[in-house]
């Protein structure tokens, strides 16, 4: 069983771990509060331990020998890039604008197997979503579309 590992899948399931571990070693020492009112320290403590049970168990997983190089260096570039343009836009052009190049971007990794019009659908939605939970619920100070590249008359 051990001389048939994916030495890859091992070391990305030892960085989630080490992720996680981080996580949690930046939030030890804020206080966790009750489940009334949760403190500064829950969040991370949380995540961070789901982040090593998730390793642990993505560690042990039983992994099948697939014959195929299964490795995605477009879609790899494609989504980095998408999230990287989505931080940076988000602020100078807006909401919309950004979500949708973000969109794009992930699309972009694989065109051929999805339409057009579930691309637009992805976007609205994934707007409807945005708007909703970030300028609603949440109150952020977040433009829909920046008012410098769309002026109000």
């Amino acid at each position: 069983m051990l001389g048939n590992r994916n030495v890859a899948h091992d070391a990305f399931c030892l960085v989630i771990i080490g992720f996680g571990l981080f996580v949690i070693y930046g939030g030890i020492e804020l206080s966790v509060g009750s489940m009334r009112r949760i403190g500064p320290g829950f969040f991370p403590l949380g995540l961070g331990g789901l982040m090593v049970l998730l390793g642990i168990g993505l560690l042990f997983e039983r992994q099948e020998d697939r014959g195929e190089d299964t490795r995605n260096l477009r879609g790899l570039f494609c989504v980095s890039l998408a999230l990287a343009a989505f931080a940076v836009l988000l602020e100078p052009i807006g909401l919309f604008p950004a979500t949708m190049a973000m969109v794009l971007l992930v699309v972009a990794a694989e065109p051929d197997h999805i339409t057009p019009l579930t691309v637009a659908g992805i976007i609205a939605g994934l707007w409807a979503v945005g708007y909703f939970l970030f300028v609603a619920v949440l109150r952020l100070p977040l433009e829909p579309i920046s008012s410098d590249i769309w002026p109000v008359f």
